[in-house]
């Protein structure tokens, strides 16, 4: 009976201590995913390193207790149990990283919320750029068929090769061949699909692993809608006088805020509070574990078989 409820308390006290691990590891992961602005393999390894390194310890320190191992012996759990305490310690770096975070989730989500607005109003601008561009080129076309025979070789220079019956025609027919250059049919799907991300990336939880990663796609993605905008607007033709694109007023301010948390500092007092609070209850199977029969006998019989 008593055999029984000593292993139904171990067995509770280990399921109890493995789900604060992996509830204090989470944190702990989370932290990581934020000082690697994303990446998920290294804070993955060093997050399963730290569970397999306090389970291997703990559980190395009950059998130790639990049968006599004389190969470990006081001196090696009492070891075994400061690397325990050191990696959770060590753990509390990344773990006041992620509270951070939490405590500046709304203001995490304002900024990632602003600049998914500003990506919005960027495509907005292109195509107002592109209008306007279009608009001047087709008024630029008219005064030169209008001067035709004043300047006959600035004619022949922009729409003599043009496809067309009349010089109407010749200047829709420029004007639809710019606006393809500039702006091509799939730019519409392109732009619908950038948007919809948007909105996704836009709902972001600090407790999502991934709205880390996503907080850097979205500079990178908007940096590269920029780039592509620019190398678009860069076609010139012959009759227009024109200058690339350019969208000064998109200012990301996720990359101070990536930045802000890719760096560790101090362990707040209370994270050193609850890694120690999780040592403990780690602690807490070694605790209840019952020492062998070995070393009961052992203490009133230094001379018995029993003692190995």
């Amino acid at each position: 009976m008593i055999n029984n409820m000593q292993t139904s308390n171990f067995n509770f006290a280990s399921v109890f201590s493995i789900m604060v691990l992996l509830v204090f590891s989470y944190i702990t992961f989370l932290g990581l995913v934020y000082w690697k602005e994303g990446e998920l393999f290294l804070p993955l390894v060093l997050t399963l390193s730290m569970i397999v390194i306090v389970i291997g310890c703990v559980f190395v320190m009950c059998l130790s207790k639990a049968t006599r191992w004389k190969r470990i012996g006081t001196i090696g759990q009492i070891f075994f149990g400061i690397i325990i305490l050191a990696t959770l310690l060590l753990a509390a770096f990344p773990f006041t990283n992620f509270l951070r975070v939490a405590e500046a989730s709304d203001d995490i989500k304002n900024k990632i919320a602003t600049t998914c607005d500003a990506a919005v109003k960027l495509d907005e601008a292109y195509e107002e750029y592109v209008n306007t561009r279009l608009d001047n080129y087709k008024s630029n076309l008219v005064l030169i068929s209008k001067g035709r025979n004043i300047n006959p070789s600035q004619y022949k220079e922009c729409l003599g090769g043009a496809s067309g019956s009349s010089d109407e025609a010749k200047i829709e027919s420029l004007k639809k061949s710019l606006k393809n250059k500039l702006y091509p049919d799939s730019t519409s799907n392109i732009v619908k699909e950038r948007h919809e991300w948007l909105d996704k990336a836009r709902n972001a939880n600090v407790w999502n692993p991934l709205t880390s990663s996503n907080i850097s796609k979205v500079n990178k993605s908007v940096e590269g809608w920029q780039n592509n905008y620019k190398q678009l607007s860069s076609v010139s033709y012959k009759g227009e006088e024109s200058e690339p694109f350019a969208y000064e007023e998109f200012s990301s301010q996720l990359k101070e805020l990536t930045k802000t948390y890719a760096e560790f500092q101090r362990p707040s007092f209370f994270s050193v509070i609850i890694s120690l609070i999780c040592f403990f209850i780690m602690m807490l199977p070694y605790i209840i574990t019952r020492e062998s029969l070995a070393g009961a006998v052992s203490k009133g019989n230094r001379n018995s078989p029993l003692y190995e």
